[in-house]
């Protein structure tokens, strides 16, 4: 379907089409603009996401200009968000205590995401360089506005939409979404490692550590020395699923906030669909599957994606940091320049050199008057407070990156 939309000098006019699934998408005229620029948005991707999650619901969107040329591509999810996804009391300690228990209320309802729930970054948009930002930021919002007014026809309300989520360095541009009545919130910084183009060999980053973190990577690396771990292929990934199932899942249930939970099903159907660009390894003990951890591959970056874990293992074995240095030994020997650790656990991530990057994004209410409430409320959000620790020699400091 078609919707035609104008910049606001009504200098450019731009057409939209809209699909609601990767079997109906213009496939050539999607790859053909998106040109491998970002694995997050290509049809591989989301195609696996779209069929390991037949409970979302999914909307890709085209825009060209007058001479019927692609200018730019959007990409949103439809989740609905229950109780059991937020833990009310830590968001509400996030808040400083101030979030009202009647805002539990609105917790459970559907949200339309621009961008992906399960991968942090931007990647909810592209656009040609011709496209003036203003009409970038303007045809997302009228794309949103035509979607949300979609699902309404059919009784399908939307309550909130997201845009997410934004480097901090593309704050001038994506901070006019407030323009648009949408909120700018602080979140939790996304932790990255650089990795030194002098490393060859994970011995190269072990030397530049201090004396400090040279030794408790040493003891990492002892403790779980009886762990086998291994690359998980789709064979791996199909015997193990019920065990992966169960991991991620206690990973899930223990975090304060998600937007939206995966199942294994879906990290087989990126694995069969990405191939090598979607890191897969599985941490056994005596063949009891104890951990596992992913990762897509994106240009010249690693970014750590889902991670499950028996918890009653780490301590001993080491199974989390020992995830941290095989990234990072991954990283190296691959030679990309960077490893996206995510949120969550930042001191831990620090120690073995990562740095925090600060990240935003925007909601708005669809309701003016209750967008109006929770204003002063999703200002108080901020990063969580955290100890930086800086595990390298200071003559080895790694610049912080992103």
């Amino acid at each position: 379907m078609k919707n035609k939309l104008c910049s606001k000098n009504n200098q450019h006019s731009f057409t939209a089409r809209y699909f609601s699934s990767t079997k109906s998408i213009a496939s050539d005229d999607w790859r053909a603009f998106l040109n491998n620029q970002n694995l997050y948005l290509s049809i591989a991707y989301l195609n696996a996401l779209e069929i390991g999650l037949p409970s979302y619901s999914f909307r890709y969107v085209l825009f060209y200009n007058k001479d019927e040329k692609v200018v730019g591509l959007a990409y949103f999810q439809i989740i609905h968000i229950t109780e059991n996804d937020i833990k009310f009391e830590a968001l509400s300690n996030k808040m400083n205590g101030l979030l009202p228990n009647s805002l539990k209320k609105w917790i459970k309802t559907r949200l339309l995401i621009c961008g992906n729930a399960f991968a942090t970054g931007e990647n909810g948009f592209l656009f040609s360089d011709d496209v003036l930002k203003n009409d970038r930021l303007q045809l997302i919002d009228e794309a949103t506005k035509y979607i949300i007014d979609k699902e309404d026809i059919q009784n399908r309300r939307i309550s909130i939409s997201l845009i997410k989520e934004f480097w901090d360095r593309n704050n001038l541009m994506s901070s006019k979404f407030v323009n648009y009545g949408y909120h700018e919130l602080n979140i939790d910084v996304n932790m990255i490692a650089q990795i030194d183009s002098n490393w060859t060999s994970f011995n190269d980053y072990m030397n530049a550590l201090n004396s400090k973190f040279r030794t408790k990577t040493k003891q990492v690396f002892k403790k779980s020395e009886n762990l086998d771990i291994i690359d998980f292929n789709i064979i791996t990934i199909k015997e193990r699923l019920s065990e992966i199932e169960e991991l991620y899942n206690h990973m899930v249930d223990r975090s304060s906030f998600s937007f939206g939970r995966l199942n294994a099903n879906t990290l087989l159907k990126l694995k069969e669909n990405l191939g090598k660009a979607f890191y897969f390894k599985g941490y056994l003990l005596n063949d009891k599957l104890i951990g596992f951890a992913t990762a897509t591959r994106i240009d010249k970056e690693l970014d750590g994606n889902f991670i499950g874990i028996h918890h009653q293992y780490n301590k001993d074995y080491s199974v989390y940091q020992r995830i941290l240095y095989d990234f990072i030994t991954c990283a190296i020997d691959e030679r990309l320049k960077t490893v996206r650790l995510g949120r969550t656990a930042e001191e831990i991530k620090s120690g073995v050199g990562a740095m925090p990057n600060v990240m935003k994004f925007y909601a708005k209410h669809q309701n003016r008057f209750k967008n109006s409430i929770i204003k002063p409320f999703l200002s108080l959000l901020r990063p969580s407070e955290f100890n930086l620790r800086r595990p390298y020699k200071k003559r080895n400091m790694i610049k912080k990156g992103a």
